[in-house]
C-alpha cells in the first residue's frame, strides 16, 4: 500500500471520526457509493468496481442569508477491470499518459461555495460543468450511459474541457422561481474556457433545459489529436420528466469534435451530433427499471474515409433490499464501428450498490 493511499485513508478516518464525536452532523457529511458487479463481454466474466467513490460535504451558516459549502469528494479504484462507466474516468486519461494504470484514489470534485439566499451562489474548484447541467438528464444509468453529448471528451472525466467535472472552473448559478441560470469559467493560465446553461421548470413535472461551452484546446491536445482546432465547442438541449413513477428524459448535442484514441499516442477529432434518451419507472417499493439509448451521427466529411457509429441500446432492472442498497442486472446491445474496443463490446453486468451518509445529505 502506497503512502498516498495510507494518507487518503488518515484523511478520511479522521473526517469520520470528527463526525461521530462533534455535535455537527448536521452540517458536515460523511458520504459514499459503493458499487461492484461481475459483467461477461467478449466471452470473458470479469469482476468490476462501478465508478465507487468516497467524500466529505461541509455546509455552514454565516448569517440568516449567507452560507458557504465545500466539497471533497475521491474516486476508488480497488479492483483492476475494464469500466463500462463514463463517470468513472479521470482527469488524467487522455492527454497524459493514457495508458497508465489508474491510482486508487483520483479526484473527482474539489470545491468551495458562497451563496446568498437572493444573490446566488458562487463556486471555485473542481465540480460538475454547467454543460453537465443539461447532460446529467439522460447520464443516469447504473451503469453505461453518457457516450453521446462530449461529457467525457476523450475518454477523460471532460475536466479540461468544462463538459463534465470541470477544472480550474469558477461558477455563478441563481434560481427565479423554476428558471434557473448557471455560468462558468476555467482559468488554467494558459488556456480558458467559458459556459453558460440555462432551465426552466414547471409545475408538471417537466423540466427544458440548454447549454453551451467553448474552450480554448491545449497545446499538448492539439499535438494529440488529428483534425482539432484552436477551439471547441459543444451546445446541447434537453427536455425531462420526473413525476410520481416515471422518469423520462431525451438530449441532443452538436459537438464540434467526438476524440477516439486510435493508438498509444494518436487520437483523431471530428465533429459530430448526439442523442441520448433514459426511461426509468419505480414499480412499488423494491423494483425499478431502465431503458434508453445513445446515438452519435458524425460528421459526413468524415464518413466519407471512415466507417463510424456509436450506438448503444440499454435495458436494466433494480431490486431495492433498502432505500439505499440495490441490486442491479443491466445490459448494453452495442451496433458501434471503429470506436474504441470497450464501446463495441455486447455487456451483462450483474452489480450491488451501497450508497451511505452519515450526516447531512450532500444533495
Amino acid at each position: 500500500m502506497n503512502k498516498k493511499l495510507i494518507l487518503n485513508l488518515l484523511l478520511f478516518s479522521s473526517l469520520l471520526s470528527i463526525a461521530q464525536k462533534k455535535t455537527i452532523v448536521d452540517s458536515l457529511s460523511i458520504y459514499g457509493m459503493l458499487r461492484v458487479q461481475l459483467a461477461t463481454f467478449d466471452g470473458k466474466v470479469q469482476l468490476q468496481e462501478n465508478a465507487p467513490r468516497i467524500g466529505a460535504f461541509l455546509n455552514r451558516s454565516i448569517t440568516k442569508d449567507w452560507s458557504v459549502n465545500a466539497k471533497l469528494e475521491f474516486g476508488l479504484h480497488l479492483i483492476n477491470g475494464i469500466s463500462f462507466n463514463n463517470d468513472a474516468n479521470s482527469s488524467a486519461e487522455f492527454v497524459s499518459q493514457p495508458f497508465k494504470k489508474v491510482e486508487a484514489f483520483t479526484s473527482r470534485l474539489g470545491y468551495v461555495s458562497l451563496i446568498h439566499k437572493k444573490f446566488g451562489t458562487l463556486s471555485i474548484g473542481k465540480q460538475w460543468g454547467v454543460y453537465y447541467d443539461i447532460g446529467a438528464y439522460t447520464d443516469n444509468f447504473s451503469l453505461f450511459g453518457g457516450a453521446a453529448n462530449g461529457i467525457y471528451a476523450g475518454g477523460t472525466d471532460g475536466g479540461w474541457k468544462g463538459t463534465g467535472r470541470a477544472d480550474n472552473s469558477i461558477q455563478y448559478r441563481n434560481k427565479w422561481g423554476g428558471f434557473q441560470l448557471g455560468f462558468q469559467t476555467q482559468l488554467f493560465g494558459d488556456y480558458s474556457s467559458y459556459g453558460i446553461s440555462a432551465q426552466y421548470a414547471f409545475r408538471e413535472g417537466f423540466t427544458i433545459g440548454t447549454s453551451y461551452n467553448n474552450s480554448q484546446v491545449p497545446d499538448l491536445v492539439k499535438q494529440f489529436v488529428q483534425g482539432i482546432g484552436d477551439h471547441s465547442s459543444n451546445f446541447i438541449a434537453g427536455i425531462k420528466y420526473d413525476k410520481n413513477k416515471w422518469y423520462a428524459a431525451a438530449t441532443f448535442s452538436i459537438n464540434d469534435d467526438a476524440l477516439n484514441t486510435i493508438s498509444q499516442d494518436e487520437a483523431i477529432g471530428y465533429s459530430t451530433n448526439g442523442y441520448e434518451i433514459s426511461i426509468g419507472y419505480r414499480l412499488k417499493d423494491n423494483w425499478s427499471f431502465e431503458a434508453g439509448f445513445n446515438y452519435i451521427d458524425p460528421n459526413k466529411d468524415f464518413m466519407i474515409q471512415n466507417e463510424y457509429k456509436l450506438a448503444h441500446y440499454i435495458f436494466g432492472a433494480n431490486y431495492f433490499i433498502t432505500p439505499n442498497t440495490r441490486v442491479y442486472m443491466i445490459a448494453r446491445l452495442s451496433d458501434s464501428k471503429l470506436t474504441l474496443n470497450k464501446n463495441e463490446y455486447n455487456v451483462l453486468a450483474l452489480g450491488f450498490r451501497y450508497n451511505f451518509d452519515f450526516g447531512k445529505s450532500f444533495r
